[in-house]
């Protein structure tokens, strides 16, 4: 992709990590290691495909702040009605005044985008820090070309111009005036309902166009990114890949589910199914039906493995105790496959009826564990098809 080439035209450095997926060409790709808490946050408070007008619950007051609320899953979202008009769509030139009914914040696979992006742009940075003898920040300064690129945008594109522009805006707008409450958030094993979470960061708008960006970023998301333990990689060319936005993005968050739970490089993590749906932000008809839940399941693992080389092999367990396995390493069957043979190939076996009762797991293209077989694992009655 053109985003992954280094410009002399841009200030981002575009050096690669020496993370590998062991793809037929071995070229190593560029990879963002992101946080778990950042994750976690975003599976918090995003929609399947962002938010709706049936989400506006009206405005309400903070003080002297007027706030748009939105509802998101397991809380309220919140935007300044006086930052209205950075997020509206353009109006007809008959329409005057803010809209009745304001243009919802990009709270979908947009927003995930970004916040990974400017992620990536952040370590990019920090790296370059690090290798200079610096202490690593948690603010970013950057052109809106830069940013562009890292979003998928070639310089054909960016030097042309156009509406997408006005959508970076949006997204970027977003990550800084939407706060949040979450009703259930779990601290050291507490649970708690968390009120005002605070917008990601603090944007700095240049008034001369020629001028760059900057963010600094708000707490907590502050200390993920300086102190964060725990990471799990994301292809930069995911986050370019305009194939999982809008009504597709369930692909982007299948990925990056896949690459949080296949980090370690074994096979230990097993996710139910009906769990997976709901963590891409699966549409609720998908979640309430066997056929059409195989068939998300199916695309979201082709997609994957085809377009980013990311899987190797899928395998369904019977129960937590993984006594009995189905290995797929021919994974052009989820191309093919329709739910009744897929049961019969696969379910059958587990002596499962329902897809979304039984357990995955996926294996990214790496060498294997010394000791541990074929699969990973040892000691289980196991199929390979």
């Amino acid at each position: 992709m053109q985003g992954q080439k280094e410009s002399g035209r841009t200030g981002l450095k575009r050096y690669l990590t020496t993370f590998n997926f062991m793809d037929d060409n071995k070229k190593k790709k560029p990879v963002y290691k992101n946080p778990k808490s950042i994750e976690d946050i975003q599976r918090s408070i995003f929609k399947p495909t962002g938010l709706r007008k049936k989400d506006f619950r009206g405005f309400t007051q903070d003080g002297q702040e007027e706030l748009a609320e939105w509802d998101i899953k397991g809380g309220k979202a919140r935007y300044p009605k006086s930052k209205q008009a950075k997020i509206d769509r353009k109006k007809k030139k008959k329409e005057t005044g803010l809209s009745v009914m304001p243009t919802p914040p990009k709270l979908g696979v947009s927003q995930a985008k970004n916040i990974d992006a400017l992620g990536f742009m952040l370590q990019q940075e920090n790296w370059k820090r690090e290798k200079e003898g610096k202490e690593k920040l948690a603010e970013l300064d950057f052109s809106l070309s830069d940013y562009a690129r890292v979003r998928g945008y070639n310089d054909k594109q960016i030097a042309r111009g156009g509406e997408f522009y006005n959508e970076l805006k949006r997204d970027l707008f977003t990550g800084a005036y939407t706060t949040y409450r979450l009703d259930r958030v779990i601290i050291d094993g507490k649970e708690y309902i968390a009120h005002g979470l605070p917008n990601i960061y603090i944007l700095l708008e240049p008034k001369n166009k020629k001028n760059n960006w900057k963010i600094k970023y708000n707490e907590p998301y502050r200390d993920y990114y300086l102190n964060g333990k725990q990471y799990y990689p994301i292809l930069l060319k995911a986050i370019q890949d305009k194939g999982t936005d809008k009504e597709k993005g369930f692909l982007y968050f299948f990925f990056k589910l896949v690459m949080r739970y296949t980090s370690t490089g074994d096979f230990k993590t097993q996710l139910k199914v009906s769990t997976l749906l709901e963590n891409i932000k699966a549409r609720d008809a998908v979640k309430e039906r066997p056929q059409e839940a195989f068939k998300v399941l199916a695309e979201c693992i082709y997609y994957t493995a085809t377009h980013y080389k990311a899987i190797k092999e899928v395998r369904f367990f019977d129960s937590g105790k993984c006594e009995k396995v189905k290995v797929i390493t021919d994974l052009e069957k989820f191309k093919s496959w329709n739910y009744e043979d897929f049961k019969k190939e696969v379910l059958a076996n587990l002596k499962i009826q329902d897809i979304r009762e039984v357990l995955i797991s996926f294996n990214t293209p790496q060498e294997k564990l010394e000791g541990t077989g074929e699969t990973g694992q040892t000691g289980q009655d196991r199929a390979i098809i």
